[in-house]
């Protein structure tokens, strides 16, 4: 049976789906993070190879009748990552079919503006991709953490909870719904286990807690700290927009499209308003979409896609 393959490679999780030809869905599988900058080369080979055989495994498929991969990834940062990322995919046992890899940005962006303007991502990263009416492409931020990157994304949000919780623990600001869900999520009730975790983070990438939804909570419930870390991070969010349609000169186009994806603002309702305000704000013509299909979708449409081309 012939089929193409969509992967939807992120920090968090790895998205795997073959469709048949007619796009009728044949097998879908979602296993660990393939991420080349958190994990060793054999481990990522190992994961990939283990996810695609987890997908195959669904519906029999034989891996020599594929016949298209489109993967968007995150890390695909350079053409050293490109050629990294080409050479292990190319590298898959039986599979003979061509492949792509493009950054998860980029995949993103087709699946939900259709190609044109820009596209903020905030969910456990958050990178900005854009294309404007002449067809150049350019993207900002998807920078590490260790650089000031990942601004507005659900790590930012996680990491400025647990500077809350530090503060709390210092008497700086007092109890409230925020700092006492994070003292019951994560377990920690004196500082000493506080620093305790911090010193596990810095050294595990994929133990970083995800606490956007306490911090959302929180936030529902009117704590004012939760609120000010959820609107400082539209506020970051808007400027990796602004600094986008700044290098691709597109802050005249009166039909400017501006698309946000990601669960970090697409999930919380407060991070959501506040950058749609400041969006408003700052580009009155823009319109806001929002995500019409998946990112894996958006893979496998896109392996059909090029698949048609070759007949």
């Amino acid at each position: 049976m012939e089929y193409v393959i969509g992967i939807d490679s992120g920090g968090t999780h790895y998205r795997v789906r073959a469709c048949g030809l007619d796009g009728r869905t044949l097998g879908d599988y979602t296993g660990n993070t393939a991420n080349h900058y958190a994990l060793d080369g054999q481990t990522v080979r190992d994961r990939i190879e283990h996810h695609m055989t987890c997908c195959l495994e669904k519906f029999g498929g034989v891996r020599s009748e594929c016949r298209a991969i489109v993967c968007g990834t995150t890390g695909l940062d350079s053409e050293e990552d490109a050629l990294l990322l080409h050479k292990i995919y190319s590298e898959l046992k039986g599979f003979s079919c061509p492949i792509e890899c493009m950054n998860d940005a980029e995949l993103a962006h087709y699946a939900v503006t259709g190609g044109y303007g820009v596209l903020v991502i905030s969910g456990t990263g958050s990178i900005a991709f854009g294309c404007n009416h002449q067809g150049r492409k350019a993207r900002v931020g998807g920078w590490s953490i260790s650089i000031m990157g990942e601004e507005g994304s659900g790590s930012w949000v996680s990491r400025y909870a647990l500077r809350h919780l530090a503060r709390n623990f210092d008497c700086v600001v007092p109890d409230s719904p925020l700092s006492i869900l994070l003292r019951e999520n994560l377990n920690v009730t004196t500082s000493k286990q506080l620093a305790d975790l911090s010193a596990e983070l810095v050294s595990d990438y994929e133990r970083q807690p995800e606490l956007g939804g306490l911090v959302d909570r929180a936030a529902a419930q009117g704590d004012p700290w939760a609120i000010k870390i959820l609107h400082d991070a539209a506020k970051e969010t808007l400027n990796l927009v602004t600094e986008l349609v700044n290098v691709l000169k597109m802050e005249n186009d009166a039909d400017l499209v501006v698309g946000v994806w990601g669960s970090n603002i697409v999930e919380s309702p407060t991070h959501h308003q506040e950058f749609r305000r400041l969006l408003c704000e700052r580009y009155p013509q823009a319109r806001m979409c929002m995500p019409q299909m998946t990112a894996l979708e958006g893979a496998v449409r896109l392996a059909l896609e090029h698949l048609e081309k070759t007949y």
